[in-house]
């Protein structure tokens, strides 16, 4: 019986029909638009692994993902893709990301210290 309840619980706070993490690298839902998973982590406020849209821009991404902390650094952003390539960029770069990449944000150093 306490198992059971442990199990209505659960299903309560994480429902079943969740959308599932794909390793697909696009994803077209039924409005008709292209999408992918993009992975943002390091000093921002929610990270994880966000469904956007094909060619959305850094900003946009740092937005949907709570937006950056104060202390990040902005100037030494890090881009992984799924071949283990890294691209470091800024934040007015202008860059194409594609399915999988790993968006990292540092903080800086004096932040840490302070």
């Amino acid at each position: 019986m306490k198992n059971l309840v442990y199990i209505l619980l659960l299903s309560f706070l994480f429902p079943f029909n969740q959308e599932l993490l794909s390793n697909e690298d696009y994803i077209t839902g039924e409005d008709g638009v292209i999408r992918m998973y993009v992975n943002v982590i390091g000093h921002i406020k929610n990270p994880g692994t966000y469904l956007v849209y094909d060619n959305i821009d850094l900003m946009t991404l740092l937005s949907l993902s709570g937006g950056y902390m104060n202390g990040a650094d902005l100037d030494n952003i890090r881009v992984y893709n799924k071949d283990r390539e890294v691209q470091n960029i800024s934040i007015g770069s202008d860059i194409v990301f594609k399915p999988h990449d790993t968006v990292i944000l540092e903080q800086k150093l004096t932040s840490k210290i302070f």
